[in-house]
């Protein structure tokens, strides 16, 4: 059997009370501040399956909590091309205190769900939602979602092949590993390098705006992933 974590780190585009970080209210509300539709998605498939879901409450441009704590752009100064005064004022210390307060413990909240469900299953998959604007690079991302997975990783890749079935078989327009790679900076990235030799898998989901905007586009997608998800107890890897 295995067990199961949601998370969704860009959930919100909101900012702390009384923080005031020079950025307008439309580009807070675009890409660079948070991933549209992303939690709508993740709180029908959490409704499915009787869990929650870890979910970032501020804008990635306060802090991003799809990055290691180590990274620079975990307080970024520029995010999707749009700058970050606020951050751009705070000293080394303001940094990591803001790391330490915002980001650590999201972190260890999704850690100890996973170590739990490896405890109690022996294996567990690390569900992560995310969008994309395919307006940054419409050549390339005329798609409907994109499953980001570890290819050289065993157990991740054969639920990433389940799940792309899955979606495929929905009738959306997949993609594996696209609009980015599936090893680059992240909290599943991070996750299974900590618990290489454990049965973890960290797949991240990315879905277009094209549909998040569109009516009934994320119930859509939550509903294509629901089956994958609701067999996990019955799957053996």
């Amino acid at each position: 059997m295995i067990g199961l974590v949601l998370s969704c780190e860009h959930a919100s585009w909101t900012l702390p009370p009384g923080v005031d970080l020079g950025v307008p209210v439309d580009v807070l509300r675009s890409q660079a501040g948070w991933d549209h539709g992303a939690y709508e998605i993740m709180q029908r498939l959490a409704d499915g399956v009787g869990l929650p879901v870890h979910a970032g409450l501020f804008s990635r441009m306060f802090v991003d909590l799809n990055r290691p704590p180590d990274h620079p752009d975990v307080v970024p100064l520029v995010s999707y091309g749009a700058e970050v005064p606020g951050n751009a004022r705070l000293t080394p210390g303001d940094r990591a205190a803001r790391v330490a307060a915002f980001h650590a413990p999201y972190w260890s909240a999704v850690r100890v769900d996973v170590m739990a469900r490896l405890r109690d299953r022996g294996a567990v998959l690390h569900f992560s939602s995310h969008t994309f604007d395919p307006g940054l690079d419409p050549t390339n991302r005329g798609f409907d979602v994109g499953v980001l997975y570890d290819p050289a990783h065993a157990i991740e890749a054969e639920l990433a092949e389940r799940l792309l079935f899955q979606l495929r078989r929905a009738g959306l327009d997949v993609r594996a590993n696209q609009p980015y790679g599936g090893t680059g900076p992240a909290i599943c990235t991070t996750f299974r390098r900590e618990l290489d030799g454990a049965r973890y898998a960290g797949i991240q989901l990315e879905t277009s705006h094209a549909v998040t905007y569109t009516q009934g586009g994320c119930a859509r997608v939550a509903a294509a992933i629901a089956p994958f998800l609701e067999s996990l107890d019955d799957q053996k890897l």
